[in-house]
């Protein structure tokens, strides 16, 4: 009954673990590198850093499917199932770089576990000077990948096995959103027609809000003269500082005369002569 409602979804689960799987494993190891500056810095720092963000992308993407699916959302024309459409294919594009970068990666991977297990040795050399509650109180380690290679053998298949099930799942939704747009650009064009075939030659068209606020050939004029009032004020404004500089004010004399503040000037006559 699962397979028959939605047959993506044990797909999804799988590549959910496996990319998850990878993240863990591969590739927040080797973003610490990175960080401590193992790897230089440059276009493969770059590359690792954003197929970990793709990755953290679509595991989000994923988690979001499933808890739609717990809440028994239909998810066939949801945006999250063309997200992640878009970075399956993003990621099936980057297999052919994952691929010449495996040797390089492998070792690193490999030196990174080996420096890691050899410290897990040396704490447990150095462990027997540690008092009892130190002993307690000690942070479990996460247990170091086994370097076996049937192990190594058996997670390869499964991942070709569930990457070629998810490609064929990816490429059915790809078709379906094909169809769909398809669907929806004739649908488009359909109305449009029938709107077209519907309308009367002889009526007259509707006026449209350009039309309304077309004024012709209007002289360009200043914002003050749209408002006759501000205009006046603003003038009157303008006449008192000009009044200012011709006829000067009446000082009350309520202290002793100190002089003027601007200073005398010998040569200005401001009298009437008597005649």
């Amino acid at each position: 009954l699962l397979k028959q409602e939605s047959p993506e979804l044990l797909q999804l689960i799988e590549d959910f673990e496996v990319k998850l799987m990878e993240l863990k494993d591969e590739l927040h190891p080797l973003l610490q590198m990175v960080r401590k500056g193992t790897i230089p810095p440059g276009k493969g720092s770059q590359y690792l850093q954003t197929k970990y963000h793709l990755y953290l992308s679509y595991c989000a993407n994923i988690s979001f499917y499933l808890v739609l699916k717990s809440k028994r959302v239909a998810v066939q024309n949801h945006p999250v199932i063309e997200r992640l459409v878009a970075y399956r294919n993003i990621i099936n594009e980057l297999s052919v770089i994952d691929q010449k970068l495996s040797p390089e990666v492998r070792l690193l991977l490999k030196n990174y576990y080996d420096r890691k297990e050899g410290k897990s040795r040396k704490e447990k050399k150095f462990a027997v000077f540690l008092p009892p509650e130190a002993k307690k109180t000690k942070p479990k380690r996460a247990p170091v990948l086994a370097d076996s290679q049937d192990s190594g053998d058996e997670l390869s298949e499964e991942s070709e096995l569930d990457e070629e099930a998810a490609l064929k799942y990816y490429k059915m939704m790809e078709e379906k959103l094909k169809l769909k747009r398809k669907r929806t650009e004739d649908r488009d064009t359909r109305e449009e027609e029938a709107g077209l075939e519907g309308e009367d030659p002889d009526k007259k068209r509707g006026v449209t809000y350009q039309m309304i606020k077309n004024r012709g050939l209007t002289p360009r004029r200043k914002k003050i003269d749209r408002n006759p009032r501000v205009k006046h004020r603003e003038k009157f404004r303008r006449a008192k500082i000009r009044r200012k500089g011709q006829v000067w004010e009446v000082r009350r004399e309520w202290d002793r005369y100190g002089g003027e503040l601007s200073g005398i000037r010998a040569g200005v006559k401001k009298s009437r002569k008597l005649q």
